[in-house]
C-alpha cells in the first residue's frame, strides 16, 4: 500500500510541476509576443491589425487542461469589469489568456500542494493529531491559492516603480512638445513613440490613451483610464492637472514645467529616503555575520594564548 502511495505522490508531484511549468511558459511566450507587437506598433505607428500574434503548438495542446483547471477558480461572470481585471491591467498583463493561466495555476497549486502534504504526512507516519494535520493541509492549500496573487503584486510593484522613475523625463518631453506648438493629443502621441525604448511601460499606457481617443472616447475619460491602469499616484496628479488645464484653459506648458519640478523633487526625496534606511537595514547583517567574524579574528589569538598559558600552569 505504501509503495502505491509513494508512486501516486511522485506522479502527482511530477504532473503538478509539469503543468505549472507549461502554463507559465505558454503565458510568458504569449506575453512576450504581445509586448514585442505593442512596442513595434508604438515605434512605427502602424495599425495593430497589420501585425498578427503567432500562437505556438504547445499552447493549443495545453489549452484544454488550462481551461478545465481555470473553471474551478475563476469568478462568476462580470469579473472582467471587477478589481481582478484591473489588477491584470495594472500589472501590464493584457493577454486574453492570462486570466485562464492565472486561475489554472491557483487551482493546481491549491490541490496538489495540499494532497502532497497529506500523502507525505501519511507515509511518514506522523504522530500529529488529526486536527493539526487538517490544519496544516488547509494552510498549505491557502498558501498555494494566494501564492500567484503575491507574485502578481510584486510584478505590479516593480512595474509601478519603473514608471515612477521615468515619469519626470516624460513630463519634460511633454513640455518641449507643448512649447513647440503641439496640442495635448499630438504631444501624447509623440511621447509614446519617443519613450518606447527608454520606458516601454509608460509608452504603452500613453499609446493606449491615444487609441482610446481615436476610438471615440473623450479626453477626460481616456486620461482617467490612464490613471486607473497605471496605479501611480504621481501619474494621477498629472492627469488631474491636465484635466484642469483643459477645463479652465490655463497655460499647459507652465503647468507641466511646475509639475515636472515637483516630480523631480519627489524622486530626489525617495532616493534620500532609501539612503537613510541603509544604516537601519545594515544593523541585522552586521550583528549576525560581520561582528562575530570580526571578534573571532581579533580575539581568537588572544583567547588561544590565554588557554595555553592557563593549561601550562
Amino acid at each position: 500500500m505504501q509503495d502505491i502511495l509513494q508512486i501516486l505522490t511522485i506522479v502527482l508531484s511530477g504532473a503538478a510541476v509539469t503543468s505549472v511549468v507549461l502554463a507559465l511558459y505558454n503565458w510568458a511566450v504569449d506575453n512576450s509576443a504581445l509586448k514585442k507587437r505593442f512596442t513595434q506598433i508604438v515605434r512605427q505607428g502602424g495599425d495593430p491589425a497589420d501585425i498578427s500574434l503567432s500562437r505556438t503548438a504547445n499552447t493549443r495542446k495545453v489549452a484544454p487542461v488550462i481551461d478545465i483547471l481555470s473553471k474551478l477558480s475563476i469568478p462568476e461572470e462580470g469579473w472582467q469589469s471587477s478589481s481582478v481585471q484591473i489588477k491584470f491591467l495594472q500589472a501590464g498583463i493584457r493577454n486574453k489568456n492570462a486570466p485562464q493561466y492565472y486561475y489554472a495555476v491557483k487551482t493546481l497549486l491549491t490541490l496538489v500542494l495540499s494532497v502532497a502534504l497529506a500523502l507525505f504526512l501519511y507515509l511518514s507516519k506522523s504522530q500529529l493529531p488529526f486536527t493539526h494535520t487538517m490544519l496544516f493541509v488547509l494552510l498549505t492549500a491557502a498558501a498555494g491559492y494566494y501564492l500567484p496573487e503575491i507574485l502578481l503584486y510584486f510584478i505590479t510593484r516593480k512595474r509601478v516603480e519603473r514608471m515612477r522613475n521615468g515619469l519626470p523625463d516624460m513630463i519634460d518631453l511633454m513640455v518641449i512638445c507643448t512649447e513647440a506648438g503641439m496640442g495635448i493629443d499630438a504631444a501624447i502621441t509623440r511621447i509614446s513613440r519617443e519613450m518606447a525604448r527608454t520606458n516601454p511601460e509608460l509608452a504603452q499606457e500613453f499609446y493606449l490613451t491615444v487609441l482610446e481617443m481615436r476610438a471615440g472616447a473623450s479626453r477626460l475619460e481616456a486620461l482617467r483610464n490612464l490613471a486607473l491602469r497605471s496605479r501611480l499616484g504621481d501619474l494621477e496628479d498629472l492627469v488631474s492637472m491636465l484635466v484642469q488645464a483643459d477645463k479652465f484653459g490655463t497655460g499647459l506648458a507652465d503647468s507641466l514645467r511646475v509639475h515636472s519640478d515637483v516630480m523631480r523633487s519627489r524622486r530626489t526625496q525617495r532616493a534620500e529616503e532609501l539612503a537613510a534606511k541603509i544604516p537601519v537595514k545594515m544593523t541585522l547583517p552586521l550583528g549576525l555575520f560581520i561582528f562575530p567574524a570580526l571578534f573571532i579574528v581579533l580575539l581568537g589569538p588572544a583567547v588561544i594564548k590565554m588557554i595555553q598559558v592557563f593549561s601550562n600552569r
